[in-house]
């Protein structure tokens, strides 16, 4: 009786080894919340393809990834402290720290700037540039930074800064606006709204043309991976192994953009498919601009940005510099 009791002690001595490990390694994996500054689109695919094939969990990472209502908004969340990294514009880190915050970008996901003006083709070979645009009404959210962006880009090219006429709208009425003609142009993204764009004005029976900011003299970052100072200093681990699962995940997006499109529809079954892929696809052209992809902030487009920022918004340079923006620390 007494082996019995012996072998019965040490099987449930084990057993309950065994669970409390379980146990602690499942409490010790690291939380990290991500807000996708949007509804789950292209522009986030490295994040969502990480979490679906469950490489944020063989990182000891436990992470959330949340819909999100704009950047500025996703720039605030983040420096309160709602999320700990989010998908943000260098436009918005800089507002945040001139205001007294400490948002800092950590990775780069848009390596070049990725909006563009779109129109209405008036025919299949209606190719607009510059001058093609001037004295013409374009539409903008009321919160949209195409109010100053736009005054800068055209001084950038050597036209007037009013030379365009813009009008602050609601931002759920842009689109339709420029379909229906209220509007001659309006700001479209690729990888997140210039799809959703052309669908509607195929519909339509309509065409959409656009004219890149980038193609003409605008050097600079768009979005990426932005946190704060304090989970830079406390996290840097968990940070760290959240950026590289999530950059797996793009480099499977730059590999086989049809299957990480079919995983984000998976993950998120109300999506168009349609408007998915083609997201994926550009958020590649965005990611790889020269043909692989470059998580690292590079001093000469950081120069840009940082010129662009501070003469739209004009913000101070002894206030906000460069240095404050971005940070490879966490990607090199």
């Amino acid at each position: 009786m007494s082996k019995k009791r012996n072998r019965r002690g040490l099987v449930a001595h084990t057993a309950a080894a065994m669970l409390l490990a379980a146990t602690v390694h499942a409490s010790a994996d690291e939380q990290i919340s991500f807000n996708m500054a949007w509804l789950p689109q292209g522009s986030v695919v490295g994040p969502i393809v990480a979490k679906e094939k469950g490489w944020f969990n063989d990182a000891g990472l436990d992470v959330e990834l949340s819909r999100g209502y704009g950047g500025s908004r996703t720039a605030n969340e983040v420096d309160q402290g709602m999320f700990t990294i989010g998908y943000v514009d260098p436009i918005n880190v800089a507002l945040n720290r001139q205001n007294g915050g400490t948002l800092r970008m950590v990775g780069a996901i848009n390596g070049i700037w990725p909006a563009g003006v779109c129109y209405v083709k008036q025919g299949l070979d209606d190719q607009r540039g510059i001058d093609d645009i001037i004295g013409l009404k374009m539409g903008g959210g009321a919160a949209s930074p195409v109010h100053k962006i736009m005054p800068a880009w055209l001084e950038m090219n050597g036209r007037a800064p009013d030379a365009i006429s813009l009008l602050r709208l609601e931002p759920a009425v842009v689109d339709a606006s420029l379909l229906e003609g209220r509007i001659d142009l309006a700001e479209c993204w690729r990888a997140s709204n210039r799809a959703v764009l052309q669908k509607l004005a195929e519909k339509a029976g309509k065409q959409i043309g656009w004219i890149e900011y980038s193609d003409h003299g605008l050097n600079a970052y768009g979005s990426g991976f932005a946190t704060t100072e304090a989970a830079i200093a406390e996290k840097p681990g968990a940070l760290r192994a959240f950026l590289d699962a999530s950059y797996r995940g793009y480099e499977f997006a730059i590999e086989n953009p049809e299957d990480a499109a079919e995983i984000i529809l998976a993950a998120y079954p109300s999506l168009d498919p349609e408007i998915t892929l083609q997201q994926v696809r550009e958020v590649v052209s965005l990611l790889a601009p020269r043909g692989k992809l470059e998580p690292a902030f590079e001093a000469e487009r950081i120069g840009g940005t940082y010129e662009l920022i501070t003469s739209a918004f004009g913000l101070s340079h002894e206030a906000v510099t460069a240095d404050d923006l971005f940070t490879n620390e966490l990607v090199e």
